[in-house]
């Protein structure tokens, strides 16, 4: 599944929320001057814009490049600054997501490349081709996840926007006009020109069809009954201004408030409209008003028409779709799900000696380890590269790994750079992970979180890195995920579950557990299995000591009380005892997982082993996921 299809899943269990206003919110350096340039000159304004968005429940935001192509930069100066100023903007949006800890869009905002009142500025074709890809080229260099051509007016222009986003990626596009007095845009078309124009360019239509800006939010809701008649059924998107613009005591206002644009939410929605944010004078109140209106109308579920199966604008189709992700041919692979399978996690040396991780490797092998899994850096402390740890065991003993990948150290480039090296080496199964925050004093690179990185597996796998660009031969990764059942906010960890899975993940690795009841939380909270294979994650204890140093220390696991007294009164039999409460929790939860993993303390795999040689007789032959 490609990410426009992945949007359109998305729209279709309803309203995403986009954002609010950038050119009226942002306080330029001089008095007209350019607030697109802010990115580079004053980007914590940016960045705290973007946050207050995202915090009042945007899932879109956009960059703030509305005005950051040569043409519009020329005036002042700028017009070689449009690599910079578009990096830089995609990389203030995507830094307050990740501040923020929600998994929202971020859209590369493309405006017209200058409009009067007579029309569009006199440039020609090629002009106008180069401009937009400049400005495109240099948004996927600072990561969209997809394009907002907005505030056209002429389509001609807009058609050459739509042109070269889709002939440079796959990403998805929205396309806004904005129309004015008469129910026109600016260069005189009405609706219905729109809409012929558009069709007859010969360009595969955006994902989203839509309005922006104009005369506030009534006003839209007028046009958006106009492109109905028109023919168009939707996807929509739309951001109207707060309200008609009006001078008040020397500089424009926008009449309106957040109650009254929230109150439309149920009619936009009922005409089509699954993208719904703010344009001049809206902010994050606005944007709060549409999330509480929104969770009202989402109770109401005959409110919100399902979007017919078709696109509406009918345009010359795309030659080539993307390549379908391929499964690696691998034993682990098939197995996964088929299979009862255990597996051990080993850490990769803190040196360049390798001869007792491989000796580690060996001795689980031989007990009857299914597979190794490689950590990466656990707890932020270094040791060699989890990626060449893990070909070495495959090369070594013959035994498959499951490779860890954290974005606590890599930058998206060089996320993907090692993923590419790994597929060379034969490495197919990865882990993704966020990773432990650094030791103090520390600094981590987080460009991205695990589902990000779950989405860059699943672009390789499809033959395009995160900017679009082909890779060439797709990769063949089988990528999985982490949860934690006994997180505090088990609303959140379900959600960011959710979102993995949609974000491409095969398998589950659940955090080491020591009871079985926050594991049947989890599963009610999903309403049920996860559709995926599940391994159940098992540390066993080796002391009391051990016990409360992992409850208190270690992000993610949880120790409960009678278990804590069980190891305290244990004494000097403690790893006997911890050994024996893994293998009943494994047998309480073994109709509920499709597999596990057992880590290892203090680096001692002996005692693991064992534990395998008396658990493998255990082991049914052959279980299928669904009889689980």
């Amino acid at each position: 599944m490609n990410e426009r299809q992945r949007l359109r899943e998305r729209l279709a269990e309803g309203v995403l929320l986009g954002d609010g206003a950038y050119g009226t919110a942002l306080t330029p350096e001089t008095p007209g001057g350019l607030v697109d340039a802010l990115c580079l000159s004053d980007p914590k304004q940016v960045e705290a814009l973007h946050l207050s968005y995202i915090r009042a429940g945007a899932d879109i935001v956009q960059t703030n490049t509305y005005a950051a192509n040569r043409v519009q930069l020329r005036p002042f100066g700028l017009e070689d600054r449009v690599h910079d100023l578009n990096v830089q903007g995609a990389k203030l949006a995507r830094r307050a997501r990740e501040i923020a800890g929600r998994h929202v869009l971020i859209a590369g905002s493309l405006g017209p490349l200058g409009v009067t009142a007579a029309g569009a500025l006199r440039l020609s074709a090629g002009e106008m081709r180069s401009a937009y890809e400049e400005q495109v080229a240099a948004l996927l260099a600072g990561g969209v996840d997809l394009f907002l051509i907005e505030t056209q007016s002429d389509p001609v222009e807009a058609a050459m926007a739509l042109s070269v986003v889709r002939q440079t990626s796959e990403l998805p596009a929205i396309l806004n006009f904005s129309f004015a007095e008469g129910d026109r845009t600016l260069s005189g078309f009405s609706v219905a020109d729109v809409v012929r124009h558009l069709q007859e360019a010969g360009v595969d239509p955006p994902d989203l069809f839509g309005v922006n800006c104009g005369l506030g939010p009534s006003h839209t809701l007028r046009i958006l009954r106009r492109l109905r008649r028109a023919g168009l059924e939707g996807p929509f998107a739309i951001a109207p201004n707060a309200g008609p613009p009006m001078r008040v005591g020397g500089h424009i206002d926008y009449l309106g408030t957040p109650e009254k644009f929230a109150v439309l939410l149920p009619e936009l929605a009922r005409l089509g409209a699954r993208v719904v944010g703010g344009c001049c004078g809206t902010d994050a109140a606005y944007v709060r008003a549409l999330h509480t209106a929104r969770a009202e109308l989402m109770g109401e579920a005959q409110d919100v028409q399902p979007l017919p199966a078709h696109r509406a604008v009918t345009l010359r189709p795309r030659s080539e779709e993307p390549a379908v992700p391929v499964r690696p041919a691998t034993a682990l692979a098939e197995r996964l799900g088929e299979e009862f399978l255990c597996g051990v996690e080993l850490d990769p040396p803190k040196g360049g000696v390798v001869a007792k991780f491989l000796g580690d490797a060996v001795l689980v092998r031989d007990a009857g380890a299914d597979f190794v899994n490689v950590g990466d850096s656990p707890m932020a402390r270094v040791r060699m590269a989890a990626l060449s740890a893990a070909h070495l065991v495959e090369r070594e003993t013959g035994l498959e790994t499951i490779v860890h990948m954290t974005t606590r150290d890599r930058s998206l480039a060089a996320l993907q750079a090692d993923l590419l090296a790994g597929h060379a080496l034969g490495l197919r199964h990865v882990l993704a992970l966020t990773g432990d925050q650094p030791q103090p004093g520390g600094f981590g690179v987080f460009e991205d979180d695990s589902i990000g990185l779950l989405e860059v597996i699943d672009g390789l796998n499809r033959g395009h890195d995160r900017g679009g660009e082909a890779i060439g031969q797709p990769t063949s990764f089988l990528a999985g995920c982490a949860c934690n059942p006994s997180a505090e906010d088990l609303g959140h960890e379900t959600s960011r579950l959710r979102r993995k899975l949609d974000a491409g993940a095969a398998y589950v690795m659940t955090q080491p557990l020591y009871e079985k009841a926050p594991l049947l939380r989890l599963l009610d909270r999903l309403h049920g299995p996860p559709g995926v294979p599940m391994l159940l994650g098992l540390m066993p204890l080796y002391s009391y000591r051990h016990a409360l140093y992992l409850h208190a220390e270690v992000p993610g696991i949880s120790i409960p009380v009678d278990v804590r007294a069980a190891m305290e009164k244990a004494g000097e039999h403690g790893l006997d005892v911890g050994q024996e409460l893994a293998e009943g929790l494994l047998e309480e939860l073994r109709p509920l997982v499709q597999g596990l993993y057992i880590v290892p303390s203090f680096g001692k795999a002996q005692p693991i082993a064992a534990m395998l040689e008396r658990m493998r007789p255990r082991q049914p032959g052959r279980q299928t996921q669904g009889s689980n």
